[in-house]
């Protein structure tokens, strides 16, 4: 019963999250600096993260700097204010692809096979392994990087995370999966 209550709160806390941002987001099209300023303040850790674990070339702050800048200069083209989180990230990761394709590195992601995904697959992990959970995800691949933090950091609903990447669900589930699998291998090696 109390883990029900749990969920319950921590729902609420989400709908109170979310009609803040629509709040936010509403004000900065309204050309209200503040607003922009708190999207800004919002997003920008989490924003960075993510981007750090897509491009390891060390252009982030470039990168987000041109984020930030579209972000300012498209508002007024975001019709939904609730789709805020992932026009944003969307925004950054064609911003890191683009970067890719500059420099020739950009690698066209494969569609991998659909298919359903047990909730049985979770590992479990403590506060202790974070850092090496850290670590580990430095050595995926970076489409495995991507969903794997739009998912348990950014805990995107699989819909929102598809916009993001530009593929089907079924596809996010699958590289989940996959992520998963490589994540638990990588954690394996370097615990020897």
């Amino acid at each position: 019963m109390s883990l029900l209550n749990d969920t319950v709160n921590v729902s609420g806390a989400y709908m109170d999250f979310d009609v803040q941002l629509e709040k936010i987001v509403e004000r900065c099209r309204a050309g209200e600096s503040a607003a922009f300023e708190e999207l800004f303040e919002l997003y920008q850790p989490r924003l960075k993260y993510y981007v750090r674990r897509l491009d390891s070339g060390g252009n982030v702050d470039d990168l987000l700097q041109d984020v930030w800048l579209s972000v300012y200069k498209k508002m007024h083209k975001l019709k939904d204010a609730r789709a805020f989180a992932g026009w944003l990230y969307r925004i950054a990761r064609n911003k890191v692809y683009s970067g890719f394709r500059r420099k020739e590195r950009f690698v066209s992601l494969p569609e991998d096979d659909e298919f359903t995904v047990s909730g049985n697959d979770e590992p479990v992990f403590d506060a202790e392994d974070a850092e090496r959970l850290h670590a580990a995800m430095n050595g995926l691949d970076p489409h495995h990087r991507e969903v794997l933090t739009l998912c348990f950091i950014e805990q995107m609903p699989y819909k929102s995370i598809a916009e993001v990447v530009g593929c089907s669900v079924g596809t996010v589930r699958s590289r989940i999966y996959y992520a998963k699998q490589s994540l638990r291998k990588e954690l394996e090696r370097q615990n020897g």
